[in-house]
């Protein structure tokens, strides 16, 4: 897919910037609390200078944004989240 041409008139898009998009959504009984631990995704926003269109593009998907370094254990040598305090295959302590 070519960023530079609009899908809707064919005309020129421009880089405009890149901005965080909040994730989430607003629930009646809980308010906007739902934002908080939702994170956000990074974009590049394009225009079209003739149509005015704009389009999004994600930077890195959620799933690369919410990834945990993985380690190998000391113990075991199986890979685990480097923040585990156990680790999850042999249960020993991490230090």
């Amino acid at each position: 897919m070519d960023r530079n041409v609009c899908t809707r008139c064919g005309g020129e898009m421009v880089h405009i910037g890149q901005e965080k998009i909040q994730l989430g959504k607003f629930g009646w009984l809980t308010g906007s609390w739902g934002h908080l631990l939702s994170g956000a995704l990074t974009v590049d926003i394009y225009c079209c200078r003739d149509c005015k269109k704009m389009e999004f593009y994600a930077v890195e998907s959620p799933e690369e944004e919410a990834a945990i370094a993985q380690v190998p254990c000391p113990h075991c040598g199986e890979r685990h989240d480097m923040d585990d305090a156990k680790c999850p295959h042999c249960g020993k302590r991490l230090y």
